[in-house]
């Protein structure tokens, strides 16, 4: 079996310009994935729309169709998702006390480091 992964991030805590940053990744099959996929990317053909999704930066009431039908899609196939809410201060705090630099703390939240 094969497993797929695919991670992002929102308000890097290395930028120092928000109070929170935001991790998610979602996994599932390799078949689970595939038929995301397809399925993702028939929704921005229909909707004639290529760009990624950034939710806190929507301000386009014409893609409403295009994030609903991608987000129903995924929630609604076999795939796991978990979601990370990082306090900046706090972490970068730590970070200090154990000789870390922000970036070097950044880097510890993705899954490939």
């Amino acid at each position: 079996m094969h497993y797929l992964i695919y991670f992002d991030e929102s308000n890097k805590l290395d930028q120092f310009n928000a109070n929170y940053s935001y991790y998610g990744a979602y996994g599932g099959t390799d078949a689970a994935m595939a038929r995301v996929v397809k399925q993702v990317r028939n929704i921005f053909k229909q909707c004639n729309s290529f760009s990624e999704l950034h939710f806190r930066e929507y301000t386009k009431d014409n893609l409403v169709k295009k994030y609903f039908q991608t987000l129903h899609t995924v929630i609604n196939e076999n795939v796991q998702i978990n979601i990370l809410t990082v306090n900046n201060r706090d972490a970068l705090y730590a970070a200090q006390k154990i000789g870390l630099t922000a970036t070097e703390l950044r880097n510890l939240f993705y899954p490939w480091c």
